[in-house]
């Protein structure tokens, strides 16, 4: 699962940028987790539409949903034993069955940022605000309580982290002050230096799950950033992804078949997006969606679709690879959001807002 964020200290000379790219302290995800569309849906020119959309398998329906019993305004991830609650001073993981909770509090001066969970193993970053470069954070050995700090290499402040199974990818901060990308082994804490990127350039939304590892790049180009969609190879080395339009992609995951990615195509409005992917080298159009959304879990990708007009719910949308589904509606139609998916264990937790009500609720992949 991943958390997507971008601190201000990512490059300094990039500030300028991001900002007319539209972006903020957690930027460029597009989203904070309860990113609402705008009050009155429209289908303004140049956007997908609901028409323009990769028909649903009939096949595959919803999720078996349950509620977390938690309030949709918590940040909550679910998984198989243990459940986090997640709030700007402290991560609360909950056992779902016998036992005490393990409470992380934050770095003093700090707030809490990414929150990733696999099994028995956590890890919970610290940003600072400003333009503080280097960061903080800690993995947690559930079944004991152990919290060590993850000190190399030394995370950088704020930015995307992920993790899949014992594996985790976080900024550092290389030679010059550059932005790379650290790996590290959370059972024992080794890590290691990768890839960094060039001057005057960064990476954020990061994806990680059982095919493999993703990433954006963008560069200081004004007034709009150019933005790039990679995987990782084998050697750990970012590889840009065939099928986006030049400096529009946002969002990206590799799939069984392939990858999903998302572009813009307005820059006025960042929030809405055109996903897509390939399947066995051809390019499949998925139709509109989300920003910052796209989330890998269970070896499928999830992905949020506001909605398009007054009658149209929010949507979670599932690609297995092969076949687009609908997975979950919301009761509300129109002014209906959903937050940005939370994935642990291969279970899915997500938030619904609307006029019809509130809910949190997770469901098992499968």
């Amino acid at each position: 699962m991943a958390r997507t964020t971008l601190a201000a200290a990512v490059l300094v000379v990039l500030a300028a940028s991001l900002v007319a790219c539209g972006d903020d302290a957690n930027a460029p995800d597009g989203t904070d987790g309860s990113t609402s569309p705008t009050s009155q849906p429209s289908e303004q020119p140049g956007e997908p539409t609901s028409e323009s959309t990769a028909p649903a398998d009939p096949g595959t329906g919803p999720l078996d949903w349950q509620s977390t019993g938690h309030s949709p305004e918590d940040r909550v991830v679910r998984a198989a034993a243990w459940t986090a609650v997640a709030t700007e001073n402290a991560v609360t993981f909950e056992p779902t069955g016998d036992g005490e909770p393990v409470v992380v509090p934050a770095v003093e001066g700090r707030s809490v940022d990414a929150v990733l969970l696999e099994g028995d193993a956590a890890v919970v970053s610290f940003a600072a605000g400003g333009e503080t470069p280097s960061g903080a954070a800690v993995r947690v050995d559930l079944a004991t309580g152990t919290k060590t700090g993850i000190v190399s290499p030394e995370p950088a402040n704020g930015g995307s982290w992920a993790m899949h199974d014992d594996s985790l990818w976080y900024p550092t901060l290389g030679e010059g002050g550059a932005y790379c990308l650290a790996t590290l082994a959370v059972s024992d804490g080794n890590g290691e230096d990768g890839w960094c990127a060039p001057e005057r350039t960064g990476f954020s939304n990061l994806t990680a799950g059982e095919h493999g590892v993703g990433l954006m790049t963008f560069d200081d180009t004004r007034p709009v950033a150019c933005r790039t969609v990679h995987v990782l190879d084998q050697a750990g080395e970012p590889q840009p992804v065939d099928g986006p339009t030049e400096c529009t992609a946002w969002d990206v995951a590799p799939t069984s078949t392939g990858v999903i990615w998302s572009e813009v195509p307005r820059e006025q409005r960042q929030e809405v997006a055109r996903f897509s992917a390939s399947v066995d080298g051809e390019v499949q159009a998925l139709g509109k969606g989300t920003t910052g959304t796209l989330v890998p879990c269970g070896g499928d990708a999830f992905f949020v679709r506001d909605p398009a007009r007054r009658t149209d719910p929010a949507r979670l949308m599932r690609w297995d690879g092969a076949a687009l589904s609908v997975v979950y509606e919301s009761e509300s139609t129109g002014n209906a959001f959903l937050g940005e998916p939370e994935c642990a264990d291969g279970i899915v937790t997500l938030s619904s807002f609307g006029e019809a009500g509130d809910e949190q609720v997770w469901a098992e992949v499968g």
